[in-house]
């Protein structure tokens, strides 16, 4: 039996459903994202094909507090969850409730630059929430 019967398909993230090729300095991919699980999850399979294959896979679900939940795994053995959801600036942000891994860094993606057919997505992390170095940025086009 569902535990809640209140949520409707997902919205939010609509932006990011389809099959997308990734560039970034020194590197490319493929991302595909998919509406799962009767349209109430977001599903995505993620492949960096160069300089060296990598694999990651996330589900994200929205609560219904409006805050949106994400687990990622990886085939580094990395997990994290993180939370998130539109912000004013029309960015999309999914940042670590705590510190996180041996380094113990705050961590966070950001989609921004929305639109049609591309967006750009950051990976960033931080001391203190306040400030955000960025380690990886990906330039997305609809595939």
């Amino acid at each position: 039996m569902p535990l809640s019967t209140t949520l409707t398909v997902v919205e939010g993230l609509d932006f990011w459903i389809g099959r997308w090729t990734g560039t970034w300095e020194g590197g490319h991919g493929t991302n595909t994202v998919t509406r799962e699980m009767g349209g109430h999850v977001i599903t995505e399979r993620f492949q960096a094909l160069e300089p060296e294959p990598f694999s990651g896979l996330s589900v994200s679900v929205p609560g219904p507090d409006g805050i949106w939940r994400q687990t990622w795994v990886d085939s580094s053995g990395s997990y994290w969850h993180f939370e998130g959801g539109p912000q004013q600036d029309g960015t999309f942000v999914f940042a670590t409730p705590g510190r996180v891994d041996a380094d113990q860094l705050y961590k966070r993606m950001v989609f921004s630059d929305i639109g049609a057919d591309r967006f750009a997505w950051r990976w960033e992390f931080s001391e203190d929430r306040a400030t955000w170095e960025q380690r990886w940025a990906i330039a997305y086009r609809r595939a």
